[in-house]
């Protein structure tokens, strides 16, 4: 290209960006729907129709399918005998193992964090704490799963462990939508000042790295009872 090609393009008025190739569109769709799944905003068993998301994204049918088919190839979507796309719906078996193997890794990275955070750090994970229990006050439990995703992943990248953490991402694409079984019964489970992440929060401020680790093993550990409670065998 000529500079005076270059010259034109950038100078063309009200055009920021270059039209979206198609493959951006389905890459964008699938980070969208991977984002909605991890934060609970998809229910357990929801049908995902092409034709509905494409609508809901504003773009044509073909990249959103593309990207349902991604997920359903990484297994964070299932496809039935239709080929219909399907949130999973998980057993009580299968979100027990899922839970062990986030206890063990996101120990890990809570481990690691509490030798890696800086102190402005951990002042954010203190204000996503407090902003998760604000939105759990207020009834507003997408938001609060949505800031309890935010609050976990926060701390896991805090370990500066970024294969750790893509592994905990895969996890999490397949549990994330049956968190929402854990204000199916409102159920308390942590007194307010009890809740786990303030100890992990304390910890990482301590340098104390098992003791985080113990924390976020009890926040998974305590917090998958409601849900294995309404789940299925």
């Amino acid at each position: 290209m000529s500079n005076n090609q270059i010259s034109e393009h950038d100078g063309r008025e009200g055009e920021r960006f270059a039209p979206l190739e198609r493959s951006s569109l389905s890459q964008r769709a699938y980070e969208e729907v991977r984002r909605y799944l991890m934060r609970g905003r998809l229910k357990p068993g929801e049908r995902l129709v092409s034709r509905t998301l494409a609508s809901e994204l504003g773009i044509s049918t073909t990249p959103v399918r593309e990207a349902l088919f991604r997920l359903a190839s990484e297994q964070a979507l299932v496809l039935d005998h239709r080929n219909t796309v399907m949130v999973p719906d998980l057993t009580r078996r299968q979100y027990q193992e899922i839970r062990d193997i986030r206890m063990e890794l996101e120990g890990m990275a809570a481990e690691r964090a509490a030798q890696e955070a800086a102190p402005a750090d951990i002042d954010r994970l203190a204000r996503l704490q407090h902003r998760h229990l604000e939105a759990q006050d207020a009834d507003n439990l997408e938001e609060a799963l949505a800031l309890n995703e935010e609050f976990h992943f926060a701390l896991c990248r805090l370990s500066r462990l970024p294969v750790l953490v893509r592994m905990i991402e895969g996890l999490w694409l397949q549990c994330g939508p049956t968190l929402n079984h854990f204000y199916a019964g409102r159920t308390q489970v942590w007194a307010r000042a009890e809740h786990p992440h303030f100890k992990a929060i304390a910890c990482l401020r301590d340098r104390d790295g098992a003791g985080a680790r113990a924390a976020m093993a009890a926040d998974i550990d305590q917090g998958a009872r409601p849900i294995l409670a309404a789940l299925k065998a």
